[in-house]
């Protein structure tokens, strides 16, 4: 028996950004939602990673029947661990890439706060769709859905992040295999490194030449990695140990 497949995307996308993943997966039920206060559910204003979690906990809970794979990126990744901390009898593994669990650097602080700045101006989400890769019609439609999220529930959501320590790492249960992109920031690094010290046995790695967004950045290796972990619970050969 296979478990079905629950996709959580970063804090600039929604649940299209998992499109290429989940047409590899045509033997697996996948959900790939939108994260309350995102996009379609706008409406749900975003007030936690408490509350946020347990909405996508009710959800998985109304649509299956047992625990799921989980997979997030980034924001996504934060609520994956955090899923499996809150609600550990939903969640079968976590395959999370780029999380943030460590307090962030004055830049990195310097940084949201521009964006924040800027969160509600058309030209930052067409800078956005760049660095997504998209382009023609794609980047068009990420643009005039943007942004994805209120000013106030990006905010709200940073306020937590900012810190570290959103999720107690310690009480998860389930396997976990946590990646970052090879040429990711040297903070996403040292979170890897705090994940690896908090969660006995959680498989790590480097995706090789990757960046943050990696899931887009290079689909065919994103999805080879995965597969490989969704059916063995296995390290993919090509990943590089974590420094």
């Amino acid at each position: 028996m296979t478990n079905d497949v629950v996709f959580l995307h970063g804090g600039t996308a929604g649940g299209w950004m998992w499109d290429r993943q989940v047409a590899e997966l045509p033997d697996r039920t996948t959900f790939a939602p939108d994260i309350p206060g995102y996009l379609t559910r706008r409406a749900e204003e975003w007030t936690s990673f408490d509350a946020v979690t347990d909405r996508l906990a009710a959800m998985i809970a109304d649509r299956t029947t047992g625990a799921v794979d989980v997979v997030g990126l980034s924001m996504g990744g934060i609520v994956s661990l955090h899923l499996a901390q809150r609600h550990p009898q939903l969640v079968a593994s976590v395959f999370a890439t780029g999380v943030s669990v460590l307090p962030y650097t004055r830049g990195m602080r310097v940084g949201n706060a521009a964006t924040l700045a800027l969160w509600n101006r058309r030209f930052y989400w067409a800078g956005v769709a760049r660095t997504m890769g998209l382009d023609g019609d794609g980047a068009k439609e990420f643009i005039e859905q943007s942004p994805p999220l209120t000013r106030a529930g990006a905010r709200a959501q940073l306020r937590e992040v900012e810190p570290g320590g959103v999720t107690r790492l310690t009480e998860i249960s389930a396997p976990v295999m946590a990646l970052v992109g090879e040429q990711e920031s040297q903070y996403f690094h040292r979170s890897l490194r705090e994940i690896r010290t908090q969660i006995p046995g959680a498989e790590v790695g480097l995706a090789p030449g990757m960046h943050h967004g990696w899931s887009g950045e290079d689909p065919r290796l994103f999805n080879r990695i995965l597969r490989s972990w969704l059916d063995a619970r296995a390290r993919h050969p090509e990943l590089l140990p974590a420094r």
